[in-house]
């Protein structure tokens, strides 16, 4: 059966999801649904959903406010699994916008923190920087903090 693939007018059918709903939720959320995974074409390029898209299909369903009450009704331990997985992919979506969007504030918050009060290891890792910028000829591209280290021309660890 997991062999078995539909058009969307046929996953829609399975899945009590009308087809418009579905050719939206493929336009709206590309990324949701995979090719190979989800949906494969055929020789003639037609979009056709496996098993697991069907699954992918239920699940968005069931996570949607306008959930059928066959839904309810079907299997409760399949139906928590698929609400779970849209779930975690809209989240893990989210997280790593998140991450993206607080990663370059917090990068510079620590580098500031190791230039004014480093640990005996970042100071180590700070000079073996500033030497290797020296040892390019790039010193010039070094904040200007960094001018101090240049002419203190060691390192305490040395």
């Amino acid at each position: 059966m997991e062999s078995q693939l539909y058009t969307t007018p046929e996953a829609s059918k399975e899945t009590n999801i009308p087809e418009s709903t579905i050719r939206s939720w493929l336009t709206r959320y590309p990324d949701i649904f995979q090719m190979n995974i989800h949906l494969v074409m055929d020789e003639h390029s037609q979009k056709l959903w496996t098993q697991a898209g069907i699954e992918m299909l239920r699940s968005r369903r069931g996570a949607s406010k306008n959930a059928t009450d066959d839904v309810a009704n079907s299997d409760s331990e399949t139906d928590a699994t698929n609400v779970l997985e849209s779930l975690l992919e809209e989240s893990a979506t989210q997280l790593a916008r998140e991450y993206w969007r607080l990663l370059p504030g917090r990068v510079l918050h620590r580098i500031k923190q190791m230039r004014e009060n480093p640990t005996p290891e970042e100071r180590q890792i700070v000079t073996v920087s500033v030497r290797a910028a020296v040892e390019a000829g790039t010193e010039h591209l070094l904040l200007p903090s960094y001018q101090p280290m240049l002419l203190e021309g060691g390192d305490e660890t040395d």
